[in-house]
């Protein structure tokens, strides 16, 4: 009996990685190409151990590294109003 190689998936997203993104709580699943349009990517460069801070508290919140730079960025423009 010879072995059958796997079919070769669809490399864009199922509904099982939408499912799963939509529970780690990633929007970017869900997102329309509208709301991503409205999303400018930056680059910016933190010290290493600033980093790990952030990493350490996006992970006990349950968000992304970016959404919690994000968020501290809107608490600290609102607190300036």
């Amino acid at each position: 009996m010879a072995i059958a190689r796997n079919p070769k998936r669809n490399q864009t997203a199922t509904a099982e990685d939408q499912a799963q993104a939509f529970i780690s709580g990633s929007k970017s699943a869900v997102e329309t190409p509208d709301e991503e349009q409205n999303k400018k990517p930056i680059m910016i460069r933190v010290d290493p151990k600033m980093l790990d801070r952030i990493d350490h508290a996006a992970k006990r919140l349950g968000i992304s590294r970016s959404a919690f730079i994000v968020s501290s960025a809107a608490i600290r423009l609102e607190s300036m109003e």
